[in-house]
C-alpha cells in the first residue's frame, strides 16, 4: 500500500465511522439514531414534489441558501449576516475546526459527548484537552474554567444538551465559561428543542466569541435532508465563511425547510409528544432494578446495566434497535434509546423486560 505515505497520520491513526444497524423494514422497532419518530405529513410532502418539479434541476443552489437565511432572520430576529447555513451541523462542525484549528491548536472538549468534535480536531493535528464530566455525567463548570485557564484553549466546544448523556449546562455556567477566557465558544444545541432548561441564545449579542449550532435533524424530522445552521455575529461569521464549501444546501431540502418554518404548531405539538415519551421512558426504566438511568434534556435517554452488550443483541434479535454507548469514557456498560412512539416505546420495554 504505496499510498499510505501520501496519507496524514493523524488520518491513518482514525477508524471510519459505523453504526451497527440494521436494514429498515416495518417490523423494526428503531430507537438507535436519536431520530424523531415522525415523519412529515403526507400531504405536506406532495405539496413540496409539485413545487420542485417546476424547478430548474440543472442549476445550482444559491452558494449560500438565501431564502432560507432569511426565513431563519425572521424566525430568530437576527441579521441574515449572523446566520450561516449548510448540508447538516455536522458540515458546520468541520467549517468552525477548518477556520480556528491548525497544528498544535489546542480546543478543549468536555467528556464524553459527541465523537465527531475530537475526530475534526485530531485530523487537523489540534490538541484535544478533554475535561471529564461529574460521576453523575452532569457538567463540571468549574473544572471546564480551570482547564481554560490552564491550557488556554482556541476553542470551547460544549455540546448542550449533551450527547451522549442527555446532560445540560445553565446559561450563567456557559456565560461564565465564555468570560473566563478569550476562547471562542461553540455551543452545539441539536436537541435544545427538548429541553426543559433555556437556550444560551440570549448570550449572542453580547459576546463575539459565541457560536451557536443547530440542526432541522431532530425536532424538525428532516435528519434525511441535511440542513444545520449557526448564529454568531457577523465579523465571526464572516471568518467562518471563507472555509466553507460552496452550494452544500440542495434547493429541495431548502424548500422543505423554510415550509417547516411556517408550520410550527405542527413542530410545537410533536415536541411535546416527544418529551412526554421522553419522560415515560425515564419513569419506566426506574422501575427496573438491574438498570441505572439517567435524567435527559433531549429526546433520549441512557442507562447503565450489567452486559451491555448482550442486552443489545437480544434486543436486536426482538426487532428492537438501541445504540450501544459503552465505547465512550465514563460510560460502560451504558446504552441509549431515544423516544419513539407510544407503541415503540412500549415494545422497548417489553423486550426489555424479557431480558433482565
Amino acid at each position: 500500500m504505496s499510498f499510505l505515505k501520501h496519507i496524514k497520520p493523524s488520518v491513518q491513526q482514525l477508524d471510519a465511522y459505523t453504526v451497527k444497524s440494521k436494514p429498515l423494514s416495518p417490523e423494526l422497532i428503531k430507537l438507535n439514531q436519536n431520530e424523531n419518530p415522525f415523519d412529515l405529513p403526507v400531504e405536506l410532502k406532495r405539496e413540496l414534489l409539485d413545487e420542485f418539479l417546476v424547478q430548474p434541476w440543472n442549476r445550482y443552489p444559491d452558494v449560500f441558501p438565501g431564502q432560507l437565511l432569511e426565513a431563519l432572520s425572521q424566525r430568530f430576529h437576527l441579521p441574515v449576516n449572523s446566520i450561516i447555513a449548510a448540508n447538516g451541523s455536522n458540515e458546520l462542525m468541520y467549517t468552525v475546526l477548518m477556520a480556528i484549528v491548525g497544528r498544535g491548536t489546542k480546543v478543549l472538549i468536555p467528556s464524553p459527548t459527541f465523537f465527531l468534535y475530537e475526530k475534526i480536531v485530531r485530523v487537523l493535528e489540534g490538541e484535544v484537552i478533554a475535561v471529564p464530566a461529574n460521576d453523575d455525567l452532569t457538567f463540571n463548570s468549574e473544572r471546564i474554567i480551570e482547564a481554560a485557564n490552564k491550557h488556554e484553549p482556541s476553542l470551547i466546544i460544549l455540546n448542550s444538551p449533551n450527547s451522549p448523556t442527555g446532560q445540560m449546562l445553565t446559561v450563567d455556567e456557559v456565560e461564565r465559561i465564555i468570560i473566563s477566557t478569550d476562547a471562542i465558544v461553540l455551543v452545539d444545541e441539536a436537541y435544545i428543542e427538548f429541553a426543559d432548561m433555556p437556550s444560551v441564545f440570549p448570550l449572542l449579542q453580547k459576546y463575539d466569541r459565541l457560536i451557536i449550532l443547530r440542526t432541522f435533524s431532530k425536532a424538525f424530522s428532516l435528519a434525511g435532508l441535511r440542513i444545520g445552521y449557526l448564529f454568531a455575529q457577523p465579523t465571526l461569521c464572516r471568518e467562518l465563511l471563507k472555509p466553507k464549501i460552496p452550494f452544500t444546501v440542495n434547493n429541495f431540502s431548502t424548500a422543505v425547510a423554510i415550509k417547516l418554518l411556517q408550520r410550527q404548531n405542527l413542530i410545537n405539538e410533536r415536541i411535546i409528544y416527544i418529551k412526554n415519551q421522553r419522560r415515560f421512558l425515564f419513569e419506566q426504566l426506574q422501575h427496573f432494578e438491574a438498570v441505572k438511568v439517567f435524567p435527559s434534556q433531549t429526546n433520549f435517554v441512557i442507562f447503565k446495566t450489567k452486559n451491555a452488550q448482550a442486552l443489545f443483541e437480544n434486543l436486536l434479535s426482538e426487532n428492537v434497535l438501541i445504540r450501544d454507548v459503552s465505547s465512550y469514557p465514563m460510560l460502560s456498560n451504558t446504552l441509549r434509546v431515544n423516544a419513539g412512539t407510544e407503541d415503540e416505546n412500549k415494545v422497548f420495554l417489553t423486550a426489555l423486560k424479557k431480558y433482565l
